[in-house]
């Protein structure tokens, strides 16, 4: 089963960033990314795609250098959602966002909030920022050579948990 956490933080904060040099450091692993988007998936329904994904259950668009699966009758919670990615082939699983999910957490601080405000969530292990952020216990990965040291050290933390 995969190894899965979370990377949170709000809008700007750099969760993005982080993620790619996530993906970037680690390509000795197979890793499956799970994005959360308050916003609507706009796929026109003028076109042969919008028309399958409008009247299909499962869709699945290739071509020469990506893949793209669209599936209706998904489990119904976030949780089944990632449970089920879990069983696949991956070796980690990164959840951009969901923080309500009680998976291991790097919270990225934007320069004017702290770890307080993240109080509410659970399972964070690490407070990180790429934003000059100075307060306590914040982990400062501005520069690009700590932030690989971090994503390295993290990984294999995460994998010895």
């Amino acid at each position: 089963m995969a190894i899965t956490f979370q990377i949170i933080g709000h809008k700007k904060s750099g969760k993005t960033t982080l993620l790619q040099e996530f993906l970037r450091e680690s390509s000795q692993y197979k890793i499956s990314v799970a994005k959360h988007t308050h916003l609507p998936i706009d796929i026109p329904t003028t076109n042969d795609t919008g028309k399958f994904f409008q009247y299909s259950d499962d869709v699945l668009l290739l071509n020469d250098e990506q893949t793209i699966h669209y599936q209706r009758k998904l489990p119904t919670t976030e949780l089944e959602k990632i449970e089920e990615l879990q069983r696949g082939s991956s070796d980690f699983i990164i959840i951009e966002g969901i923080k309500e999910l009680d998976f291991p957490k790097i919270a990225l601080l934007k320069s004017d909030e702290s770890p307080d405000t993240f109080a509410d969530v659970t399972n964070i292990k690490y407070f990180v920022t790429i934003q000059g952020n100075r307060s306590d216990n914040v982990i400062d990965i501005e520069n690009l050579n700590t932030r690989k040291i971090f994503i390295n050290k993290f990984l294999r933390d995460i994998e010895n948990d």
